[in-house]
């Protein structure tokens, strides 16, 4: 084991080297492998270029044919639409509710996608592995948002939100001129960590639809509201004594002139069995209260006294629910999306695509596709070439010892033989011992390597060469190069260490004994 065990540690680098650089590379692959293998990968987004709604209907319906999917491998074919609307930070709502002035500045446009109940996708967008809380849409007709994690993180609302408030441009009907600008609470469905197609929202193509109306005809449009609404998402026994004092206080409020308070009803909106939120109604007589006195008087209320101890669990609702069905125009979709079983005909079906519809895909998951198998090849064949040189380097160094080491006793040896000790006997003793010497190494520098890596040592040497990463071990010894390398190294330790103890042994005693060459 050389002075102060020095040979051992020089084994033990060796191989803690080799089984580190081993763990890191299959790690490397397996990230990357998850990545490639991300099942929004195989949903290729198609824009349909100048094609007609009609066009479109006939791509999607010739992609769904027998004979076209199985060519190329294709599951389905659906249309979908790209959109983008503006939302508002959370903080600017409950800024809006205390002083009734909102903000319009601080609005962030979010890319959104249309995501159909019966879009194939949809199984992916909620799978284990994807899914944080909430539901996918029930059916085509459902209002509501399927969002990211990272847009409630970065619009500052809770992760367990119910609702996110979207901006609506309306005209004022006082004028029919002037645009002006309101904060409509949209249900939260479902968060996900990821949507396809870098999507960050999604909705049925009914939402899209409906929101998508001139600014008149909108569904959403709160000055068609003549009915003060609250949503209250307490518990029930909360809803009551809230309803109470609700009742009570607009009972007292005499600043509406000529309208006042004329009915006041709630109702339970239900999620599935339980209560998602209670609605309260708001009537006023006579009829024809404008919109600007029931905000003012939502703002008085939210601030008052009487009900400060609710305000986290009530807000400003509006009635675009009982409207939604007058519009229910036929959908039409602008985007294409292709889900496929594999990706190795790709590249041929956007020549397809070309050549019969003059539209052009985006080959970038090709190109990412053939990188990530280039680059699976090279590090398989880069920990090859190591694992031989790391094998190659601890057999020179192992066979260089052992060798010393007999040379340095050869009268001993011509002494044992003279006395009949067998060279049979005299190998197995030598390769026992370098090969247990072997083993104690492989396993120090193995436990070495696996403490290392999977408490994050590669993450530490991401970060100290400046690498941006994700979070992950970017670590395994679960890999055949390993298998590979212990079994490399006992065979090849065998061989080289009878080579050269049978080599030394075969001599005479006499020549052993006198050093003869």
């Amino acid at each position: 084991m050389g002075r102060s065990k020095s040979n051992l540690l020089i084994l033990v680098t060796i191989l803690f080297t080799t089984f580190t650089v081993i763990g890191f590379a299959e790690g490397s692959l397996r990230y990357l492998e998850r990545k490639m293998k991300d099942p929004f990968i195989n949903w290729v987004n198609i824009l349909p270029g100048n094609l007609t709604q009609r066009g479109i209907d006939e791509v999607i319906r010739n992609l769904n044919s027998e004979n076209i999917k199985e060519y190329y491998g294709i599951n389905n074919a659906i249309g979908y639409n790209r959109f983008q609307f503006n939302f508002y930070d959370y903080n600017n709502i409950l800024d809006y509710y205390q002083t009734g002035y909102l903000d319009t500045n601080r609005i962030t446009r979010i890319p959104a996608r249309t995501l159909d109940a019966e879009d194939p996708v949809i199984n992916e967008v909620f799978a284990r592995r994807n899914y944080i809380t909430g539901r996918a849409f029930s059916d085509n007709w459902d209002i509501g948002l399927v969002v990211t994690e990272d847009v409630l993180i970065h619009l500052n609302y809770p992760l367990n939100s119910a609702f996110i408030w979207m901006d609506l441009p309306s005209l004022d009907p006082d004028d029919g001129l002037n645009q002006v600008r309101s904060a409509i609470p949209i249900p939260i469905k479902g968060v996900v960590k990821s949507l396809p197609g870098l999507a960050r929202m999604a909705s049925s193509s009914y939402f899209y639809q409906q929101r998508s109306h001139r600014i008149g005809q909108n569904p959403f449009n709160p000055y068609d509201d003549q009915r003060l609404l609250i949503a209250f998402t307490g518990t029930k026994d909360e809803f009551s004594e809230f309803s109470e004092k609700l009742e009570i206080y607009l009972e007292s409020f005499e600043d509406l002139d000529p309208y006042e308070p004329n009915r006041i009803f709630s109702e339970p909106r239900f999620e599935g069995d339980q209560a998602e939120h209670f609605l309260v109604f708001v009537t006023f007589r006579p009829r024809g209260i404008s919109k600007n006195n029931m905000d003012d008087l939502f703002t008085r209320l939210y601030n008052s006294s009487e009900l400060s101890r609710y305000q986290r669990y009530f807000f400003r609702m509006y009635d675009y629910e009982g409207r939604l069905g007058q519009y229910r125009p036929q959908v039409g979709y602008d985007r294409i999306s292709v889900n496929f079983d594999n990706l190795d005909r790709l590249r041929e079906f956007s020549l397809m695509l070309s050549d019969e519809y003059d539209i052009e895909i985006d080959m970038a998951q090709i190109e990412s596709r053939e990188n990530y198998n280039f680059v699976s090849r090279l590090t398989g064949i880069i920990s090859f070439v190591l694992i031989a040189f790391s094998i190659l380097s601890v057999l020179l160094f192992v066979g260089h010892l052992l060798k010393k080491h007999l040379d340095s006793i050869k009268r001993n040896l011509g002494t044992f033989k003279a006395f009949g000790l067998s060279n049979d006997l005299m190998i197995k003793i030598y390769v026992r011992i370098v090969i247990s010497i072997l083993g104690i190494a492989a396993l120090i520098s193995l436990g070495a390597s696996a403490l290392f890596g999977y408490l994050g040592g590669m993450r530490f040497i991401l970060f100290v060469f400046g690498s941006h990463y994700e979070p992950g071990r970017y670590f395994s010894l679960k890999s055949h190069y390993l298998l590979i390398a212990l079994l490399m190294l006992a065979v090849f330790s065998l061989i080289v260490l009878y080579f050269i103890t049978s080599r030394i042994l075969k001599q005479t005693p006499g020549d052993l004994i006198y050093e003869r060459k």
